[in-house]
């Protein structure tokens, strides 16, 4: 059985070219979906098991009223990953020669 290895998504931020080797600097690329407040207060809201049915439906149909029209946030919990790697020009080519701005994929795993 056989695991399948994420590939984590890295975008290249510099390339230091030091002739026969290439120093990449590359940084986790983080997609982020707007969060809505409400519906996070509406699930939590939901999770709540002292409240009977109509009390969560009444304290539902309040929460627009109480926050107004929100722009939903985009928010990440968490740091990218930033790394350094060093390698000859002949495997910078072999990837395409990446330039900076460009994605490229990262799989980690332990062996």
């Amino acid at each position: 059985m056989s695991k399948e290895i994420p590939t984590l998504e890295f975008v290249v931020r510099s390339i230091t070219d030091q002739g026969s080797l290439l120093t990449l600097t590359l940084q986790q690329e983080i997609k982020t979906e707007p969060i809505d407040q409400i519906e996070i207060l509406k699930h939590r809201i939901d999770g709540i098991k002292d409240l009977d049915e109509d009390t969560r439906e009444v304290m539902k149909k309040l929460l627009p009223a109480l926050f107004g029209p929100q722009i939903p946030q985009r928010n990440s919990a968490y740091s990218p990953i930033q790394m350094h790697i060093t390698i000859t020009r002949q495997i910078y080519e072999r990837l395409a020669s990446p330039k900076v701005g460009e994605t490229i994929g990262v799989s980690l795993s332990r062996l």
